[in-house]
Formats: structure tokens, C-alpha cells, sequence
């Protein structure tokens, strides 16, 4: 198991394919796999995209008042040599694409990612 960065984002309803597509526009996408409502590939880090299932519905409901407008859950999963460089540049398409409230294993709600892309 690794380190963990959820992004609740507020796609307007995007499903998991469109969103991912969206996301991934700029960077390099290696070993896609999909489901039903997530696709999940290596960008430099193993990234997830969910959206359009109940299950990620709960997972919002489940996790904090403040993400309650979210539709899609964006997951990082980082272990062994962290390349930030790809965990800042999903960060940054995410927040340009939709609003995002991110989360990490060790800071909750507090992490900065703008700060941790700089390690």
C-alpha cells in the first residue's frame, strides 16, 4: 500500500471516462485500465479517476462535509521514488479544470500540494 492523495473535484457531472481524458490531456498515460466508473493508468504515479457510481457517491459522502458538492474522486497513489514533477502537474490540471478540494494520508484537509510540488 502507498501513500494516498484524493482530489475531490466538481466535474459538472463528468463520467470517468471524459473526466480521465480531461485530466490526462497533457501528460503521458502508460498501462490505462477502466471500469465501470473509474479508469486508472501510470502517469508518473499510479492516478484513478471516479465518477457516475454509487459507490464513489458514498466515498464523497463518507469523507467530510466540505467535499459534499463533489462528483469525482481522483486518487494518487504514490510509493517508492515519489516523482512529485507528475503528482504536481495532475494537481495542476485538476485545478484548472474543476474545483478541487484536495486530501492526503498525513495532513487531511491541510495538505498544500502547491508547497509539497516543490519537494
Amino acid at each position: 500500500m502507498g501513500y494516498e492523495i484524493r482530489l475531490y473535484c466538481r466535474t459538472g457531472g463528468l463520467g470517468a471516462a471524459a473526466g480521465f481524458e480531461a485530466l490526462t490531456a497533457e501528460l503521458p498515460v502508460e498501462d490505462r485500465c477502466d471500469g465501470e466508473g473509474w479508469v486508472s493508468a501510470d502517469v508518473g504515479c499510479q492516478l484513478e479517476f471516479s465518477a457516475g457510481t454509487p459507490l464513489v457517491a458514498t466515498m464523497i459522502a463518507e469523507a467530510s462535509d466540505r467535499v459534499a458538492a463533489a462528483d469525482a474522486l481522483v486518487t494518487l497513489t504514490l510509493s517508492g521514488d515519489v516523482a512529485w514533477s507528475a503528482v504536481t502537474a495532475v494537481w495542476r490540471a485538476a485545478k484548472s479544470l474543476w474545483d478541487v478540494v484536495p486530501h492526503d494520508d498525513g495532513s487531511g484537509f491541510a495538505v498544500d500540494l502547491d508547497e509539497r510540488g516543490t519537494e
